[in-house]
C-alpha cells in the first residue's frame, strides 16, 4: 500500500439515526482542524445519512444493509443477501480508497466496512455512544485497535477487551452550550419569570410523551408559573395542536434547529434517553426526566436512562401502565424542587467531557499506523 499517497485517508462510517450520523460528523468537524485529511464516508442506502451527510461536502458511498427486524416480518429474509452483498462491496470499497484509519460510530453499516478494513489490515476504532453496547459494536470490538465509550460505568461491557477501551465521552455539535437565556426566551415569546420546561421526543417527536403532556402542561400552565417549549415531531405536530387549547405559555414546534437556544431556555427538560441527548444534557447541565423509549434495539434507553438516574442527573419514567401520573408527579415535584434541580445540573457536570472530540481524534491520530 502507498502509504505516501494514503496517509492521510479517513474513513468513517456509521447511520440509520441522526445519532450515529452526528458524532461522525463532529469527528470529522475536529479532525479538519488537525490537518489536511481526505474522508470518505459509507452510510446505509436508505439511511438518515444520505441527506444529511452529502450537505457537509463529504464524498460519500453506501452499502445496501438494514438492520433486522425483531419480529415475524419478510423484510428479514432479504437480510442474510444484504449482509452478504455489503461485505463484498465494503471489500471493493477498501480496496479502491484504502485508508489509513476506519472510524464507526455506530449502526448496521459499521459491521461489513469495519469488518472488512481489519481483516485487509487497516486499523479500526469504534465510537460507541451507548452505555450498553449495540450487537454491532459487540459483534466487531475483537477487530477494533481502539473503542472509544461515553462514561467509565460502560466499561464494565468490555472487559474482555479493556485494554483497547478509552473513555472519551460522546462527541456532540460545537457551540451547543453557548445560547443566551434571554435571547432564547424572546426567540419564543417566552417569560423569564417562569420556569420553562422544555419537552422533545427526538427529531421524529414521541406520540407516548406527547400525548402524555397533552394532559400535563396545560394544567401546570394554568398555574401561571409554568411554561412549555414543546418539540412535537413534524410527522405529529397536528395531532398535538388540534387537541391543545391556544395557550401563549405553551409554545409547540413541530423541528427545533437551533437546539443551543432550546437548552438555553430550559429550566428542566422531559426527553427520550438516546446517547446524543444525554451527551447534551451533560454538556448544558440541565435537570431532566428521562422516558426510554422502550422500543430501542437493546433496549439501550433503559441502561442509559438508569446509569443517569443511579448517578443522580435524572429521573427516570418508564411508559407502561397509568405511566402518565408517575409523569406528573416526577415533573411536578421536580418543578418545585430547586435543590433537586440544583443538584441535578451539578451532577451532570461531572458528566461532561466537552473535549470528546479532541480526544477521539487523538486516538484515531494514534493508530494510523504504516499498513504494508
Amino acid at each position: 500500500m502507498d502509504v505516501n499517497q494514503n496517509a492521510s485517508r479517513i474513513l468513517i462510517a456509521g447511520g440509520g439515526t441522526g445519532g450515529h450520523v452526528y458524532p461522525a460528523l463532529a469527528i470529522i468537524e475536529k479532525l479538519k482542524e488537525k490537518g489536511p485529511f481526505e474522508f470518505l464516508y459509507v452510510g446505509g442506502r436508505d439511511g438518515i445519512e444520505t441527506r444529511i451527510v452529502p450537505q457537509h461536502n463529504i464524498k460519500m458511498d453506501t452499502l445496501w444493509i438494514s438492520g433486522f427486524v425483531r419480529s415475524l416480518s419478510a423484510k428479514n429474509l432479504l437480510f442474510p443477501l444484504k449482509v452478504l452483498s455489503s461485505i463484498l462491496r465494503s471489500w471493493r470499497i477498501i480496496r479502491r480508497y484504502r485508508p489509513a484509519v476506519a472510524v464507526g460510530t455506530g449502526g448496521y453499516v459499521c459491521g461489513p466496512i469495519l469488518f472488512a478494513a481489519s481483516r485487509m489490515g487497516i486499523p479500526v476504532l469504534i465510537q460507541e455512544q451507548d452505555v450498553y453496547p449495540g450487537v454491532t459494536t459487540r459483534l466487531l470490538t475483537r477487530y477494533a485497535r481502539r473503542i472509544c465509550i461515553p462514561f467509565e460505568a460502560a466499561r464494565k461491557y468490555f472487559k474482555e477487551v479493556d485494554a483497547k477501551v478509552r473513555v472519551t465521552g460522546n462527541p456532540v455539535r460545537s457551540g451547543l452550550a453557548d445560547g443566551s437565556r434571554e435571547a432564547a426566551l424572546d426567540k419564543w415569546g417566552l417569560q423569564s419569570d417562569k420556569l420553562t420546561v422544555f419537552i422533545f421526543g427526538g427529531s421524529q417527536g414521541a406520540r407516548a410523551i406527547n400525548n402524555a403532556m397533552l394532559s400535563i402542561a396545560p394544567k401546570l400552565a394554568a398555574t401561571g408559573q409554568y411554561q412549555f417549549l414543546w418539540q412535537t415531531g413534524n410527522a405529529l405536530l397536528e395531532e398535538v395542536t388540534s387537541k391543545l387549547k391556544a395557550d401563549p405559555s405553551i409554545v409547540v414546534q413541530p423541528y427545533i434547529d437551533d437546539m443551543s437556544a432550546a437548552y438555553a431556555a430550559a429550566d428542566l427538560i422531559v426527553c427520550r434517553a438516546g446517547a446524543s441527548s444525554l451527551t447534551e444534557l451533560a454538556l448544558v447541565a440541565k435537570p431532566a426526566i428521562l422516558v426510554p423509549y422502550p422500543y430501542a434495539a437493546g433496549n439501550h434507553q433503559e441502561h442509559n436512562s438508569r446509569l443517569m438516574a443511579d448517578a443522580g442527573a435524572a429521573l427516570m419514567v418508564k411508559e407502561g401502565q397509568n405511566w402518565e401520573t408517575e409523569l406528573n408527579t416526577a415533573l411536578t415535584g421536580l418543578l418545585k424542587d430547586a435543590t433537586a434541580r440544583a443538584n441535578q445540573s451539578a451532577v451532570w457536570k461531572t458528566l461532561a467531557r466537552p473535549e470528546a472530540s479532541e480526544a477521539i481524534c487523538r486516538e484515531i491520530m494514534e493508530i494510523m499506523t504504516v499498513n504494508v
